[in-house]
């Protein structure tokens, strides 16, 4: 399928079939990745539209008739329990004339607000007022649908993905596989993040490079990231293979004692979160953080797995969710959810992740602020940047597939 590319999108993707992984390991993408609305769009349409994104989690929509919305690539959906018991992903797109379809209230069923054409949880349509006799109306039943889009389970977080012929999401999250053991042992449950009803104002890339970057936190969260810090005597940040495939990027790092994490003047000995006691030694003595691009990131604590939800909305517009930017984003044993004084935890959790996400703000917006000077550098990657190199090259795997895949 050939597209017009603008030339902006046209100069930035020729500049980037020019990289290769060595190059990608070497300096930092063109700037107009980060700046361009006209190549957020092309992200938008070409690269989100073929990537697996997490949209939520199946406590969400625990029973028949559960609904909730989400946008994947700019597109409007509705995830689903349908009454097959299935969790469905439909697009929210009436198939009268285009109009929106919100998520009703429980035990209603789905409803576009413009002439009332109804659907079930599996997007079949139930009824649709006015469009003829019975006849006619049951020849629409039979023939009408929501679009079915393709939608897996991971670990109880819900993907969701645009493209029909997607490759299986679960290979391509073999890596993090080895750490779910110990929490599901024990078994977890969701306290889902706020999403943030105001918009970063940053690229989303911006966002995730802050959240991979190893080298940062010993100079920009001083006092509140000492405790897990990328070098220790001994010991240190440890990285990930990429591999060809992969969607996640991972590296992980200790701590001075075990048993630590969250707490109100951020990561600490005093964990507000309990260490789960079905985890390894290493487990309860490093945190691992990994990146699930472009909507997703997660953090492997001895008491908690923590995540945040990513939605990109603009070229720097970037709305978020976790305990860093709102509230929430915790998977938890029940003997943690359990404790009397469990919101007081949740608070001091809260309260340290404020304090680290307090002083990433200010980096942040210096970082897309300077991707429009004309000193851009083309950058200079140490060793404690191997997660930030990776993402390049994800990056790159995806925008070349893309545009072939447009030719």
């Amino acid at each position: 399928m050939n597209k017009t590319r603008s030339p902006i999108v046209q100069a930035l993707l020729a500049e980037i079939s020019t990289f290769d992984e060595a190059a990608a390991y070497r300096r930092m993408l063109p700037a107009g990745c980060y700046t361009e609305p006209e190549f957020f769009a092309f992200e938008q349409a070409e690269v989100f539209s073929r990537t697996w994104i997490c949209v939520g989690r199946v406590e969400q929509v625990a029973e028949r008739g559960d609904c909730f919305s989400w946008e994947v690539a700019g597109e409007p959906i509705l995830v689903t329990r349908g009454e097959d018991g299935e969790v469905h992903a439909l697009s929210a797109i009436c198939r009268h004339r285009g109009e929106i379809i919100p998520c009703p209230e429980k035990g209603r069923a789905l409803r576009c607000p413009l002439h009332f054409w109804t659907y079930d949880m599996q997007g079949r349509l139930a009824g649709a007022p006015r469009m003829g006799d019975a006849a006619a109306i049951a020849t629409l039943r039979e023939t009408v649908r929501l679009t079915q889009l393709r939608v897996e389970l991971w670990h109880g977080f819900i993907f969701v993905n645009l493209d029909p012929d997607a490759k299986p999401l679960g290979p391509s999250l073999a890596k993090l596989e080895p750490l779910w053991a110990g929490y599901e042992a024990t078994g977890v449950i969701d306290v889902p993040p706020a999403m943030s009803d105001t918009p970063l104002p940053w690229n989303w890339k911006v966002q995730v490079e802050n959240f991979t970057d190893a080298y940062h936190p010993e100079f920009v969260h001083h006092g509140t990231h000492d405790f897990a810090p990328s070098i220790m005597p001994g010991d240190g940040v440890r990285f990930t293979d990429m591999k060809p495939g992969d969607n996640a990027i991972v590296r992980s790092v200790p701590m001075k004692t075990p048993d630590g994490g969250m707490m109100k003047d951020g990561w600490g000995p005093d964990a507000a979160f309990p260490a789960i006691a079905t985890l390894t030694p290493e487990q309860r003595s490093r945190v691992t953080f990994a990146m699930l691009p472009p909507g997703m990131t997660m953090m492997f604590a001895p008491g908690t797995i923590a995540y945040t939800l990513i939605r990109p909305a603009g070229v720097t517009a970037t709305y978020a969710g976790s305990d860093r930017v709102t509230y929430g984003g915790w998977l938890l044993p029940r003997s943690t959810i359990d404790l009397p004084d469990f919101r007081d935890r949740c608070a001091a959790v809260r309260e340290g992740g404020s304090k680290i996400w307090a002083q990433d703000v200010p980096v942040n917006v210096g970082m897309q602020a300077a991707k429009n000077s004309r000193y851009l550098p083309e950058g200079i990657y140490g060793s404690l940047e191997t997660t930030l190199q990776q993402f390049n090259v994800w990056l790159l795997e995806a925008y070349k597939r893309a545009d072939q895949a447009t030719r």
